[in-house]
């Protein structure tokens, strides 16, 4: 029984310390990314379909920040789009993963003109006028995909930071290019509710315990699931917090004291981009 007590006690001990962000995270600066709130897959709307060219284009002349997501494709090339499959905006099963940049490129987004944009098009009407938060989409190809965006964004002049819910692709930054800003994604979903495949990393992403392999310098949190035990104790060590996903302005100022930086959408926030 003494075992057993000893046990649960190192391990309350160590939990704080597993979960803790980069303590070197004071050592990088995190302003240019501050003071600015995020248009979630770009600055979208009925006529502008999320992470499209027209919506970052969209955001970069408002003036917010953009969050958008990168896969890589089955060529080699890194395409911005949130899905695996581009099944639900652009009505084709096709595999981003296992298909080439001209499949998914040459794919109409929604009932629009817009294509899917390469990485390469993105960034050039961004073309470093706005902070960007880049979520890497793993899938069998951690080591591969993080090369390819570190080795793209090292010819790119503008602010920019790295952050993915897998903690692999966060640690690859860790170790291969520990001066990017990287952050962890988390929830604080129903661990019961979710498919039995998909508990251990629910339950990894909820207690925080991926950032004893990515040590990240931000926490990017679903803010309607932020209050838990983890959370609290990240709190009390002041790292660069980031929460999604802000759907009103009613609940971004009730967020605006307890988060660093906001991803939004479907609303055009009230105060001003970027602040201070």
């Amino acid at each position: 029984m003494l075992f057993y007590i000893v046990l649960i006690l190192v391990l309350l001990a160590a939990y704080p310390m597993l979960i803790a962000p980069n303590r070197y995270r004071f050592a990088k600066n995190t302003e240019p990314l501050k003071n600015r709130d995020y248009a979630h897959r770009g600055l979208w709307n009925d006529e502008r379909p999320e992470n499209s060219l027209a919506a970052f284009a969209a955001a970069r002349e408002a003036g917010y920040g953009i969050e958008l997501d990168v896969h890589l494709t089955a060529d080699g090339c890194l395409v911005v789009h949130h899905d695996d499959s581009l099944k639900r905006m652009c009505g084709k099963d096709i595999k981003i993963g296992s298909s080439t940049a001209a499949e998914v490129c040459a794919c109409r987004l929604r009932d629009t003109d817009e294509l899917v944009p390469t990485f390469d098009e993105v960034l050039a009407v961004v073309d470093g006028k706005i902070p960007m938060i880049v979520e890497l989409k793993t899938e069998d190809n951690v080591d591969a995909l993080c090369r390819a965006v570190h080795e793209r964004m090292q010819r790119y002049e503008g602010v920019w930071c790295m952050e993915s819910f897998d903690p692999r692709a966060v640690r690859w930054f860790r170790k291969n290019a520990d001066h990017i800003i990287r952050g962890q994604l988390a929830n604080g979903g129903s661990i019961l509710k979710a498919k039995p495949g998909k508990r251990l990393g629910l339950f990894v992403l909820k207690s925080q315990l991926g950032n004893a392999l990515g040590r990240p310098d931000f926490v990017a949190y679903q803010a309607a699931t932020d209050n838990n035990l983890p959370m609290r104790l990240i709190r009390l060590m002041r790292p660069l917090l980031v929460c999604w996903t802000i759907r009103s302005q009613e609940m971004m100022d009730r967020q605006r004291s307890r988060y660093d930086i906001q991803i939004f959408e479907g609303f055009i926030p009230r105060e001003p981009s970027p602040r201070g």
